[in-house]
């Protein structure tokens, strides 16, 4: 009994072999021979959100260092700017008690980043738990 599961474990092995040897053959050149990203452009980076209409550069929130040491923000760097929690909740106000999503009870100190990006599409993460009709309309810059 026990040399038949060892066999049929090195089946199985041999099979997942050869499985992933067919599926690498079959992969584009351009996904078997990656490399790292060097060029660091708007073009390739876009900002797609309202930094964009304040022609925001890429230094304006990454400083002028070299732009391969470009990294993603985080809360701290955003609230130079944007100053405190405190503040984000307060210009969201409008949109009432219960969607003011700058005054979350559950995270009150909520990384930026769950909801926020500046080169792809932004999250309304809230959504992810709540239904309500009124949170689904929010769109998050």
């Amino acid at each position: 009994m026990k040399m038949i599961k060892q066999i049929s474990l090195l089946m199985l092995f041999g099979w997942i072999l050869i499985a992933g040897m067919a599926l690498a053959k079959g992969l584009p050149d351009k996904v078997m021979n990656a490399t790292l990203e060097t060029e660091y452009t708007k073009e390739k980076y876009p900002i797609v959100n309202k930094h964009e209409k304040l022609n925001f550069e890429c230094a304006t929130c990454h400083g002028e260092g070299a732009k391969s040491e470009y990294k993603k923000l985080s809360t701290q760097e955003c609230l130079e700017c944007h100053k405190s929690y405190q503040r984000l909740a307060e210009r969201t106000d409008h949109l009432g008690y219960d969607d003011n999503i700058h005054a979350s009870p559950h995270y009150p100190e909520m990384d930026c980043n769950l909801c926020h990006a500046s080169h792809k599409p932004s999250i309304n993460y809230c959504v992810m738990c709540h239904s309500q009709d009124s949170m689904k309309k929010i769109i998050v810059p």
